[in-house]
């Protein structure tokens, strides 16, 4: 590695084969712009000297395509300084676009939503906060894929922040959100005239150390370029968690679900989506077969878990409160009987033959497609494909799971067929399912990946139909057809469309992708599912989370020793984070399986440590009472960001009680400890 100062204030950075970058050295006190007074080189260490204000010393290491700079400022003179670490790059004759992990991906706009984007400003600056790497931001132009980041805040004061400029990316300590700090659903605040943030030195010398990370990949994929990125950097072993025993944690969160089930006037059963959520409850007052609730997700959970033997008390109380609620005896099939209930109970979601509404207004009676009966009246009369295929996937196996316990289960089957028989007759002529559709079959939205849900249901209908039966064939050439269309999707990255009720960039259009893809694997060993289920793969990296950020120590969550390593953020348009790595763990560890890779392994493994936090025990029912035993939020604020826009629950609050959050991850615990026993000890 060789340097060489090419102008007043810039040092070059040359690798083996040729400039890595160059480091443009600045410091600002006061409102001025201090100018580099002298810069010098000694082996690997850069000293720039500012007068008698200060210096900034680097000392550079180059391992392959990572070069790491540890770099320290000393401060001689009191005041209010704002430091920056700047790197640019040579200028290929190529315009850069840029990413940032969780935060920005092609320039944010898809979608409807009110959220940072290159519609609204051509250049943006976020704190180390949003993103799953602190302050990571990409360059890439079609030839190579230039990524930077630094280690992670422990003190507010010194949070960072990242921008771009044409040729390179400026952090900034302390860091600032601009033009406008994105901090609800539909709250965009404009900073633009906000004074920057300072540094008050008020004793000298004052020296602060920070790591910054560098990498230079010939790769013209952008997503491809973070993998390997990831790949090469020094993070530290994620941290202990405050972890439940497992088959503890299996209990608590079963006993949640069991609070949640309700029963109907006409004896049948679903599960509530919420309860407790104060002043915003009136949002939750609804339920549905998949989704935000996955009531017939968890009706398969109940009926796989039907004859466990319980060790906690909360739960034992929790099974002889259900069989009381339904004058059921609370025996081994108990939990059995309920699951049919609640399969019975959506059966009223089929307005027409095939046309299945997810979603039913408890408080007015109706039945809907998702968002329908609330934000969106134009979806009442309408169906949704992701809501159609996770419900009549679990049809599906709670129909076989039913079967084989000899339980009543009503038409399960026959509702399947008949959504399976819709979608094949109305599959797009690119092989797309769609997204909304009318009654009659006519596609209303076919954006997103929302179709590929379907794709996962076939999957699952598939293997359990004769090979005599006329619908295994249609279903057959359907996903076919279908593959082709998802895999151009996943090849052009257009991860779209897949929230509902928000059209942006969001990590479950990428795990509607892997699933389907290794969906089809499982059942076909062709190795184009996999190449395909990487890319899907290799895009959800984005939003999990390498690293433990800042949090306030006094916040709910620092105070809960909370850890960020391994959890989820949600979508460009939803700034939380959440539990959802479980379900993409489980397909983490089906890819790396599949094609031999421990990184995979490895990311799958810090999800599921993740998803152990803050499940409310006898100990610690985190703030509720005890009839919520065995909660875990849906919404961590660790940042400036509440879905709701109150103030007061951003900056380290957890929220929510919804029963997706124990659906979803009590159903993956058991599928991978099902398939993968080794991991969950």
């Amino acid at each position: 590695m060789d340097f060489k100062v090419i102008s007043h204030d810039t040092v070059a950075i040359y690798s083996d084969k040729n400039e890595f970058c160059q480091i443009v050295y600045s410091l600002s006190f006061s409102d001025r712009r201090i100018p580099c007074s002298h810069l010098s080189i000694s082996g690997q260490r850069i000293i720039a000297t500012f007068s008698d204000i200060g210096s900034i010393t680097d000392a550079c290491t180059l391992a392959e395509t990572l070069l790491t700079i540890e770099r320290t400022w000393r401060l001689n003179t009191t005041g209010n300084y704002r430091l920056q670490a700047s790197f640019q790059f040579e200028d290929t004759g190529r315009e850069n676009q840029f990413m940032i992990p969780a935060v920005w991906y092609r320039n944010n706009s898809e979608g409807k939503g009110l959220y940072p984007s290159l519609k609204i400003a051509k250049h943006w600056s976020f704190l180390e906060t949003r993103m799953s790497v602190p302050s990571c931001m990409q360059l890439y132009n079609g030839k190579r894929c230039v990524t930077c980041s630094t280690s992670a805040s422990t003190e507010e004061r010194y949070l960072s922040s990242v921008t771009n400029n044409r040729h390179g990316m400026i952090l900034s300590i302390p860091g600032s959100e601009w033009p406008c700090s994105y901090q609800g659903k539909t709250s965009l605040h404009d900073t633009s005239d906000c004074p920057l943030p300072s540094l008050e030195i008020h004793s000298v010398p004052h020296l602060y150390s920070r790591s910054f990370y560098v990498s230079n990949i010939p790769e013209q994929d952008s997503v491809k370029g973070y993998r390997l990125f990831l790949e090469t950097m020094p993070f530290p072993e994620p941290s202990p968690t405050a972890e439940l025993p497992w088959q503890l944690w299996f209990e608590y969160k079963l006993t949640r679900l069991l609070h949640m089930v309700k029963r109907t006037s006409r004896n049948q059963a679903y599960i509530l989506m919420g309860e407790g959520n104060g002043d915003v409850q009136e949002v939750y007052n609804f339920t549905s077969a998949s989704f935000l609730v996955k009531s017939l997700q968890a009706a398969f959970e109940m009926v796989c878990s039907t004859e466990y033997i319980p060790r906690l008390s909360c739960l034992v109380e929790a099974r002889r409160q259900l069989a009381i609620l339904f004058d059921l005896t609370d025996n081994k099939m108990l939990l059995a009987h309920v699951a049919s209930k609640i399969g019975g109970f959506f059966l009223q979601a089929e307005q027409d033959e095939g046309v299945f509404q997810d979603c039913y207004d408890i408080g007015q009676d109706i039945w809907g497609g998702y968002l329908g009966i609330g934000e969106h009246d134009e979806y009442r009369y309408l169906v949704n494909s992701r809501c159609n295929g996770e419900a009549m996937k679990h049809y599906v196996l709670l129909y076989s799971k039913l079967e084989k316990l000899g339980i009543p289960n009503g038409n399960f089957m026959g509702v399947a067929r008949r959504v399976a028989s819709f979608y094949c007759e109305y599959q797009l002529s690119s092989g797309s399912f769609g997204r909304w559709w009318t009654n009659k079959g006519k596609p209303v939205d076919i954006n997103g990946t929302n179709g590929a849900y379907i794709g996962s249901f076939f999957s699952t209908l598939l293997p359990i139909l004769d090979d005599s039966d006329p619908l295994r064939s249609e279903i057959f050439s359907a996903m076919n057809k279908a593959y082709q269309f998802y895999a151009q999707v996943a090849n052009e990255g257009n991860f779209y469309g897949d929230t509902l009720d928000a059209d942006s960039c969001d990590k479950e259009a990428g795990v509607a992708l892997l699933e389907f893809f290794l969906d089809l694997y499982d059942l076909e060993q062709d190795q184009r599912y996999l190449e395909s289920a990487e890319i899907a793969a290799n895009f959800i990296l984005m939003w999990i989370w390498q690293t433990d950020g800042y949090l306030p120590r006094t916040s709910p969550l620092g105070k809960q020793g909370f850890h960020t390593t391994g959890m989820t953020s949600v979508s460009i348009a939803h700034h939380h984070l959440d539990f959802y790595g479980m379900h993409i763990a489980y397909d983490f560890l089906r890819l790396a399986e599949a094609i031999q890779d421990p990184f995979y392994k490895k990311q799958a493994v810090n999800m599921i440590g993740a998803c152990n936090q803050l499940v409310a025990t006898e100990k610690n029912m985190l703030g509720r009472d005890r009839l919520f035993i065995g909660w875990q939020p849906e919404q961590i604020n660790h940042t400036q960001w509440e879905y709701f826009e109150r103030k007061e629950k951003m900056n380290g609050v957890y929220d929510i009680d919804i029963a997706w959050v124990t659906v979803l991850t009590l159903g993956y615990y058991q599928k991978i400890k099902d398939r993968f026993p080794d991991i969950i000890r």
